[in-house]
């Protein structure tokens, strides 16, 4: 029996992410009998800014007449949450993926305040193999097409798109208390090597907020639409409907 998700999804990339970031993902929801009805992608390369970002996110909200799934990867996930907030009777549910709808710790900070000032320096020589591994689990160091396609995205995005969004998102509010009080589902979900959207501090944004859904993937770091797409699919065909 053919099993699909009904209600649209729309995708959010992350930093110097494109659609390439959720193809793996794609084709695993539509395998096995399995769907995916109806998607949009918002490509968060495009803006200058975030009002720009947030202006491109509704638009791909327009595209339906029903709500939507909100699917938001990393910096796409607090945009994915700005959106839900801002448009909440459109929205089916929200899913923070390698996100934690809270301001970016103080050594992230750090590492993007390094970037920017070595892109104004013209010093910024793109992706280093060390910052690819740091985004994976460690059993994923050696999978040359994962680290490939994180490579590809960040050459072929480039240095302006890089600054633009770490501008646009660097200062991040605590959206934690607004979406708990939403009617529609908030799920996170979070490779258990995830060095930036630390699994322990969604645990304790989640015992705080029982409302709140939780899934932990065994085998991902942060890169968790590349490295578990096959488990992520089966958890949005159980999810989301």
């Amino acid at each position: 029996m053919n099993d699909s998700i009904k209600e649209p999804v729309v995708f959010f990339p992350g930093t110097l992410c494109d659609e390439r970031i959720f193809i793996p993902l794609w084709q695993a929801l539509n395998s096995n009998g399995k769907s995916l009805e109806h998607k949009a992608f918002v490509p968060l390369q495009w803006p200058e800014d975030l009002a720009q970002m947030i202006a491109l996110s509704e638009d791909r909200l327009d595209y339906f007449p029903s709500k939507v799934h909100l699917f938001g990867f990393s910096m796409g996930g607090y945009i994915a949450a700005l959106v839900a907030l801002a448009n909440p009777s459109r929205v089916a549910s929200l899913t923070l993926l390698s996100s934690t709808a809270m301001p970016l710790d103080a050594d992230e900070l750090l590492q993007r305040k390094l970037m920017l000032t070595a892109i104004k320096k013209k010093q910024y020589k793109g992706m280093t193999q060390t910052r690819i591994d740091y985004l994976l689990h460690s059993d994923n160091h050696g999978l040359s097409d994962t680290s490939d396609t994180i490579a590809n995205m960040a050459d072929d995005l480039g240095a302006s798109v890089l600054a633009a969004q770490s501008n646009a998102t660097a200062e991040r509010k605590k959206l934690i208390k607004q979406l708990a009080k939403q009617s529609f589902e908030t799920y996170f979900l979070v490779g258990e090597q995830d060095n930036i959207a630390k699994p322990t501090e969604i645990e304790n944004i989640i015992a705080s907020n029982s409302q709140f859904g939780l899934q932990i993937f065994a085998g991902a770091g942060h890169m968790l639409p590349l490295e578990q797409p096959v488990a992520l699919a089966n958890w949005m065909h159980k999810n989301l409907k």
